[in-house]
């Protein structure tokens, strides 16, 4: 009778952990939107305000199914990261839910990809895990150089100028740019911005890009003319765990004397 007994509990202790082990995988990569085949889970949509949080709505293909726990963890280590907040999305929307992170990502997670996992029970008792990647953020590698094209020109003393002296410049400067991207996702796209009157053309001679996961972009010798003393580049690559935002400033100072003085990557 014991042995009966024992490998009664044992057979309900392997049924209990098969059912807990029910596990409804990412296979979308890091899309914005992961979906889902099978009864329990319809799709996870990421929608967050910036990178430094992560938010989503949840989809669950049954109606009175539940979600009822979660956190978000590091895709490689494993590690735990931070809780999500689950709520429901609105009235009447019994199968969708609203989930928050319960804290804030760091710099340096915002570099690697996580996960979201989601404890989550349907409506006919089946426990599982739903799984929605998160990509890290775009990385830009940029190397660019800005030469002055033709004569330094200094302000005419001559004859009744009363506005003489001054700061020197170049009628025009050529502008050299190398852009490396990896968004980490076919679901990301750049955009960038110039000088005010002018048209950026770092992205093959266009200044914004469709979907794409990783390419490289030229610009070589592109002349522009009546920049003043500052040139200033923003390259900005989004993906739907954020943007990284790349700036950079060129102060022309003088002849043959034209110099990188901002060079800063921002995360929003």
């Amino acid at each position: 009778m014991k042995i009966k007994l024992l490998t009664a509990a044992v057979s309900l202790l392997v049924i209990n952990s098969a059912a807990a082990s029910v596990v409804v995988d990412d296979l979308d990569g890091y899309d914005r939107e992961s979906n889902y085949s099978g009864s329990l889970m319809e799709r996870i949509v990421t929608d967050s305000e910036s990178s430094r949080t992560f938010g989503a709505w949840v989809f669950r293909a049954d109606k009175y199914g539940t979600c009822s726990s979660g956190a978000v963890y590091d895709e490689v280590s494993g590690q735990f990261i931070a809780n999500v907040g689950i709520s429901p999305a609105g009235h009447n929307t019994h199968h969708i839910d609203r989930v928050s992170l319960q804290g804030y990502f760091t710099e340096e997670q915002l570099q690697r990809t996580r996960v979201l996992k989601l404890n989550c029970e349907s409506e006919t008792g089946v426990s599982y895990t739903a799984k929605h990647k998160i990509p890290a953020l775009p990385k830009i590698t940029w190397n660019a150089s800005l030469t002055g094209v033709g004569p330094w020109q200094t302000p005419d003393c001559s004859g009744q100028s009363q506005h003489c002296g001054g700061a020197g410049w170049y009628d025009q400067v050529s502008y050299t740019s190398s852009i490396l991207v990896n968004n980490g996702t076919e679901d990301g796209y750049c955009t960038s911005q110039i000088n005010d009157g002018l048209v950026s053309k770092v992205f093959n001679g266009e200044g914004a890009t469709p979907l794409f996961h990783t390419n490289h972009f030229a610009l070589n010798e592109q002349v522009y003319s009546q920049i003043g003393r500052v040139f200033r580049q923003t390259v900005a690559c989004h993906n739907p765990a954020g943007t990284t935002e790349h700036t950079t400033v060129w102060e022309v100072t003088g002849e043959n004397d034209i110099n990188l003085v901002v060079d800063h990557v921002d995360y929003k």
